[in-house]
């Protein structure tokens, strides 16, 4: 049985994977570092989701909690474009993406920009 989690720990882990991609590109490691770049921004989603009380469980969830905030709360929709592309570096996980330095520091900022967001949201 899965323990629920309080929306702030979400919150949390979203800062924290955030805080640790400099530290995987200095170390030459890409791919952990697409997966944590994407981690910081599913645990956001997750913690969004955590405070309205919506199910966040899977992949599919995220992009439903994503549509949801869009709709019902007037979310801005460029979340749902931000959120594809943060998507891309999970498949850079799995060697489906190539990135290259300048991708992930633009990718850095985007993460944090959008966390920014959902965490200004109702």
């Amino acid at each position: 049985m899965v323990v629920p989690r309080h929306w702030e720990y979400y919150r949390e882990r979203s800062h924290h994977f955030l805080s640790l991609v400099d530290d995987l590109l200095g170390r030459d490691e890409p791919e952990l570092a697409c997966e944590v770049l994407w981690g910081a921004a599913a645990h956001a989603i997750k913690s969004a989701a955590q405070r309205k009380g919506w199910r966040h469980g899977t992949h599919t969830l995220l992009l439903v909690t994503i549509n949801r905030l869009i709709a019902e709360i007037s979310a801005p929709p460029h979340l749902l474009g931000q959120y594809y592309i943060m998507s891309d570096f999970h498949a850079g996980f799995y060697g489906d993406r190539q990135f290259r330095p300048e991708h992930f520091r633009a990718g850095i900022i985007l993460v944090a920009e959008f966390i920014q967001t959902l965490e200004s949201l109702p």
